[in-house]
């Protein structure tokens, strides 16, 4: 983890969830929109590497992850979390590198802070460190990785290949690997499409890894983010000094992307955005032969591009178009529009299965209170900040996006319902209640989750009113369960009491009628619930 937050360019392309996309999206759009303001006409691919986790050659991993350990120790700080909500208190504790034996708190808390969350919390230092050495991280870095087994019935498996999927550093694992194919297999055919000459590599790894045609690739160079200037890495930050003698100290590379590319990686899935439809098309052929050296395919069933290459016509197309005709390409759960590069949730992924299955229902005597607690819930993962964020989304995709949250809920909030035992009946009045209740919460938390962005200088913009969300909620609640009318009526009426009180609004902002047209939101009506 140190060597994550240290040395980002060592993982390459990788982020780490959605607010780390929001991050590298809103350093990207303003330079691909320029000073017109304008979406350029982009290209995208995306792709997904086949049984990532079950096809990593071990052997591979543990070597480039003994480049990557370079210093000769390591000193650990034990340190204890404690974070206070309103339900409990929660302790937590966990060691962090340092520089050395000394007390310097201020440095363990800054490091610290810069892991845990943003609730409130207090941190201790537990006054506790450890030395760790070069040759005992390697040992336990072999241990881990050759030394998992499993067990079958009553039969003991050894793994020879891939890693345990479920191991708590299994994805940053994932993600030094993949950063390393990038580096060696992927970024020199990105860079021919550009035209750049480049030197050969003096570094004896990347002599063997690449291919005939990678050996322009530039001299120690690393895939971060393609759209980043002057981005630079150090020979000995990737690779072991002894393995770079050839090489003098201050060699680097100059980045291999204009402001008009970038690519992405959450864990296996790729994401590449380019205004050059010749370099998508040699990112989607390089991607496409797969790499031998590092046992790593993508899945053909996954490829998602917005242009025609006729040599993938017999490959499906996960691109998306609504009732609307806006095209869409699905990407580690969020679309994106490929003509303005707007962010939407992807609902696609319920198309397939009957909403009923995807919640749980506690069968006690407390059925109201638990489900306040679940429509809270059920808003959590529809509240990060790129879908709300006004510098990503236009007011009207802002709104629609809210908008789909709710009609998502009001599905889950209907099964619940139904799912409660027939000796407990819920009055309207109060379910109306804890409905209202959960559009407060919402807005609550999207401004808290723009509040966490801004902390890490994303700067993004909120314009979506409190007023406006309930009227969405209201309108959501109102579209859902009128498909369900016997079962609901009473509770529809007050719905419908509610939404009058504030029913000018929609007449005097257009991005609220747009956000309620049934055209845009077109998938619900194929959801099962």
């Amino acid at each position: 983890k140190t060597i994550k937050q240290e040395h980002p360019q060592l993982l390459g392309s990788s982020v780490f969830g959605y607010n780390e996309i929001h991050k590298e999206w809103s350093q990207f759009l303003p330079k691909l929109r320029g000073r017109k303001q304008k979406i350029p006409n982009v290209y995208i691919v995306v792709a997904d590497v086949a049984k990532a986790f079950d096809s990593i050659d071990q052997d591979k991993l543990l070597e480039i992850l003994k480049g990557i350990v370079e210093n000769d120790r390591y000193f650990l700080r034990e340190y204890t979390h404690v974070v206070c909500t309103k339900k409990c208190v929660r302790t937590f504790t966990d060691r962090i590198s340092c520089e050395d034996h000394g007390n310097n708190n201020q440095i363990i808390r800054s490091k610290v802070a810069a892991r845990v969350c943003s609730s409130p919390s207090i941190i201790i230092d537990q006054g506790r460190s450890q030395c760790v050495d070069k040759k005992t991280l390697h040992s336990l870095m072999a241990e881990h990785l050759l030394g998992n087994i499993l067990r079958i019935g009553w039969r003991f498996y050894l793994q020879k290949v891939g890693i345990c999927q479920g191991g708590s550093i299994s994805s940053l694992l994932c993600s030094f690997y993949l950063a390393h194919l990038e580096r060696s297999k992927i970024l020199p055919h990105l860079e021919k499409a550009r035209g750049l000459k480049s030197e050969p590599s003096c570094d004896p790894y990347r002599k063997k890894d690449l291919d005939r045609d990678d050996t322009s690739c530039i001299r120690n160079s690393a895939i971060i983010n393609l759209h980043k200037k002057d981005v630079s890495l150090e020979t000995d930050l990737w690779h072991r000094r002894d393995h770079t003698s050839g090489c003098t100290d201050d060699a680097r590379h100059e980045n291999s992307s204009s402001p008009s590319n970038m690519l992405l990686r959450l864990i296996d899935d790729f994401l590449f955005i380019s205004t050059s439809k010749e370099q998508a098309t040699t990112f989607f052929n390089r991607v496409y032969k797969g790499f031998g050296e590092y046992n790593c395919n993508m899945n053909n069933s996954k490829f998602g591009l917005n242009f025609d290459l006729g040599k993938a016509k017999h490959l499906p197309n996960r691109l998306y178009t609504g009732a609307d005709g806006i095209q869409f390409l699905p990407w580690s759960g969020l679309l994106i529009n490929c003509r303005t590069l707007e962010i939407q949730a992807d609902y696609t992924r319920y198309l397939n299965i009957h909403i009923r299955f995807t919640i749980t229902v506690q069968a006690n005597d407390k059925a109201g209170s638990s489900l306040k607690a679940k429509l809270c819930d059920y808003m959590h993962p529809k509240c990060n900040a790129i879908f709300y964020d006004s510098n990503i989304n236009s007011s009207t995709i802002v709104r629609l996006n809210a908008y789909q949250a709710f009609l998502l809920c009001a599905m889950k909030f209907h099964c619940y319902v139904c799912s409660i035992p027939h000796n407990t009946e819920l009055n309207p009045s109060y379910l109306l209640e804890i409905i209202e209740r959960s559009f407060r919460y919402m807005y609550k938390l999207v401004k808290n989750q723009i509040y966490i962005m801004k902390v890490h200088n994303t700067h993004p913009v909120l314009r979506l009113k409190r007023e406006e969300m309930i009227w969405l909620g209201l309108s959501a609640y109102i579209w859902i369960l009128k498909k369900k009318q016997a079962r609901h009526k009473k509770l529809l009426k007050l719905l419908r009491c509610k939404l009058s009180d504030c029913g000018k609004m929609v007449v005097a902002l257009s991005s609220l009628k747009y956000a309620t047209e049934d055209s845009h939101s077109s998938v619900f009506q194929d959801i099962k619930f």
